[in-house]
C-alpha cells in the first residue's frame, strides 16, 4: 500500500510502499532465503528517495551516518551506476548506510538481499559481489559480537554464502571454526545443514540449495 513519506535527508515528498505482512511457506534456502509469498515481497523491503537517492528501510528515518553514505562516491556509483538489477542496487545501497552506521548485520542483511535480486535477474558476477560484502559483514558482526558467535546458524548462513560465491575453501574454514566450537555437543538439526554445506562445498557447488534437500540427504 502506497503512503507519503517525507525523506530525512532531503525532505522531499514521495509515495512508498509499504508491506504490512507477508508469509512463507516451507524450509527455506540455505542461506534462508524464505519460500512462499516472503519470497517475493523483496521489492516492498526497501524505501528510495527520489530526489536525493536514499535508501532504507524507511526513509522517513534518519540512520546515523545515512547523508556521509549517501553522498560517497561509492553510493552514487552504485545507485547510478552499477550493473545490477535496480532491486539489488537499492539492496546494496541500504547495505553502505547500515555500514556506516556501523549496524553490521542489518548491512550483511541487505547485502544478502541484493544477491537475491541479482539471482533473480540472472546477474550471477554481480550476485557473487554482493555475497562477498555479505559475509564480510557478517564475520565482522561475528567479530563485534552484534549476533550470537556460538550460533551454528549464523556460521552456516556465512559458510553458504562463501559457497554461493564460489569461495569454497573459505566456507569450509568457517565451518570449520562452527565444528571446533560445538565439538561437545550432540549432534542436532543444524549439525545436518552445516554437514551438507560442507559437501556442497567440497564438491565446488555453487548453486541454491534449500534446508529441505539438507535434511533428504542426511536421512
Amino acid at each position: 500500500m502506497p503512503v507519503m513519506t517525507r525523506c530525512a535527508l532531503c525532505s522531499a515528498e514521495s509515495a512508498q510502499h509499504v508491506l504490512s505482512s507477508t508469509s512463507t511457506f516451507g524450509p527455506p534456502d540455505l542461506d534462508l532465503r524464505p519460500n512462499g509469498p516472503a519470497r517475493w515481497a523483496l521489492q516492498f523491503q526497501i524505501q528510495r528517495c527520489a530526489r536525493c537517492g536514499y535508501c532504507a528501510e524507511q526513509i522517513g528515518q534518519r540512520t546515523p551516518g545515512a547523508r556521509r553514505a549517501v553522498e560517497s562516491i561509492v553510493y552514487r556509483d552504485v545507485l547510478e551506476n552499477a550493473r545490477m538489477p535496480e532491486l539489488a542496487r537499492q539492496f546494496f545501497c541500504a547495505a553502505l548506510v547500515a555500514e556506516a552506521a556501523e549496524l553490521r548485520d542489518q548491512a550483511s542483511s541487505h547485502f544478502l538481499s541484493a544477491a537475491w535480486a541479482c539471482d533473480d535477474s540472472g546477474a550471477a558476477e554481480q550476485a557473487r559481489i554482493c555475497r562477498d560484502r555479505a559475509a564480510e559483514m557478517l564475520a565482522k558482526a561475528i567479530e563485534w559480537g552484534d549476533v550470537p558467535s556460538e550460533s551454528p546458524v549464523v556460521h552456516g548462513v556465512r559458510a553458504d554464502m562463501l559457497r554461493r560465491a564460489g569461495r569454497y575453501e573459505d566456507a569450509l574454514a568457517a565451518l570449520d571454526a562452527v565444528v571446533a566450537a560445538d565439538a561437545d555437543n550432540e549432534p542436532t538439526q543444524a549439525a545436518t545443514v552445516l554437514a551438507y554445506i560442507r559437501e556442497l562445498a567440497e564438491s565446488g557447488d555453487d548453486t541454491p540449495h534449500s534446508v529441505a534437500e539438507a535434511f533428504a540427504a542426511g536421512d
